[in-house]
């Protein structure tokens, strides 16, 4: 049995779970390769160029398609796949796989009548709600669930209703596609019941996974326990973007906490309100090097992730595995992985009050070192590379043309 995984590119949280899922299934014994739509626009060949090309016209006709003929109130990440790109038939022809597994494909990378084509078993995991929405990534309404009528259309949009029109094609195509459908976590999977394209589809709950051999729990030596400053760490490489919720922990450092009891570490893009954090606080930037990102957990006490919309949030388990209790939002994706006063806090949503009370109670209670090889036994109970038993189970049963 050889899979195929399909990823637009090598960066980001969906590459890394991609990454994660393939050295787990070889360590397993199954063959498993992965495509990279940005590495293959790379290479020096005709096919490539003109794939470079098309995909490079394809994004800017998005550009002015929502500069000049759509106005939309949702400001996150937007995919039309529109119109055909990548050739995906070439592509399988010369890999041969048994199974095709889409990951994050957005992007303009392959049309959604290019996915209704494709004629070998085919897995996909959601890695956001792209597949089941119209062109947005994620959504805060639930237009997806009334079939994108007008009655649920926002009174601040105008122009073209292009998340309606993206709706209906990936309707029109692919809800009669027999498509086996990875939820992430339970979140994603409550949002996909609700939907409408994929309703008759199989659905099984696959979370990312982590290598505990490559993350490990550093003991710190505190000099004096009182004196020195609790680090929070906010991980992001979109915090721009409200969805990460920075604005909440800004919120709940400025008014609820004591200030010179803390220390703030940002990683990834800097947040809007970074600069106006009067609390010590250090800006690191963008860092790829998983080895430095280790020197990072084990230099903090506590995880803040206040994201609103997440699939998974794989930081949260790489938090886990170093030792470091989290706070997050209650109704997320997270939830799957803190217990509640366990190994972290969930604090009310939107609640920049209970965020810190959840910060509070991590200080208080979960800083010592016992705590930390606790935090780091529940998450490589749950999130080792061995639970990858469900995504195996339904390659077995795609091979033996059990479903």
């Amino acid at each position: 049995m050889k899979i195929l995984h399909i990823n637009f590119s090598k960066e980001g949280g969906a590459a890394i779970g991609v990454k994660r899922f393939h050295e787990a299934l070889k360590d397993q014994g199954i063959k498993s390769e992965i495509f990279y739509f940005s590495e293959y626009i790379k290479k020096n060949s005709i096919s490539s160029l003109n794939t470079l090309i098309k995909w490079k016209i394809q994004v800017y006709l998005k550009k002015i398609i929502f500069k000049f003929f759509t106005n939309v109130n949702n400001k996150e990440a937007h995919s039309l796949n529109y119109f055909s790109v990548l050739k995906i038939n070439d592509i399988l022809s010369e890999k041969k796989p048994d199974i095709l597994h889409l990951h994050w494909i957005g992007n303009e990378m392959i049309s959604i009548k290019d996915i209704s084509k494709i004629d070998i078993p085919l897995v996909w995991t959601f890695h956001d709600m792209w597949p089941f929405c119209g062109g947005e990534h994620f959504t805060e309404n639930n237009r997806f669930t009334s079939s994108y009528n007008k009655l649920s259309r926002s009174k601040y949009e105008s122009g073209i209703d292009i998340n309606k029109l993206l709706w209906e094609k990936k309707f029109k195509l692919l809800s009669n596609k027999k498509i086996n459908i990875v939820c992430p976590s339970n979140w994603i999977k409550k949002k996909l019941d609700r939907d409408k394209i994929f309703k008759k589809n199989i659905k099984i709950i696959s979370p990312y996974i982590i290598d505990k051999n490559k993350w490990e729990v550093k003991i710190k030596k505190r000099k004096n326990d009182r004196e020195k400053k609790i680090k929070i760490l906010f991980i992001a490489t979109s915090s721009v973007n409200y969805r990460k919720g920075f604005p909440y922990l800004y919120q709940a450092i400025e008014k609820y906490l004591d200030k010179d009891k803390y220390e703030l570490i940002c990683v990834g893009d800097k947040p809007k309100f970074f600069d106006y954090i009067t609390t010590k606080k250090k800006y690191l930037g963008y860092i790829s090097n998983y080895k430095q990102i280790k020197k990072i957990y084990s230099s903090s006490d506590i995880l803040v992730m206040p994201s609103l919309m997440e699939s998974f949030g794989q930081i949260y388990i790489e938090a886990g595995i170093c030792g470091l209790p989290c706070v997050a939002f209650k109704n997320t994706a997270a939830a799957d992985i803190i217990k509640h006063k366990f190994n972290g806090y969930l604090a009310m949503f939107k609640s920049s009050k209970d965020l810190a009370k959840g910060i509070e109670w991590c200080r208080s209670k979960y800083l010592s070192n016992s705590e930390k090889k606790k935090f780091r036994k529940m998450t490589i109970k749950n999130f080792s590379n061995t639970e990858i038993t469900n995504l195996v189970n339904l390659y077995k049963k795609i091979e033996n043309k059990n479903i």
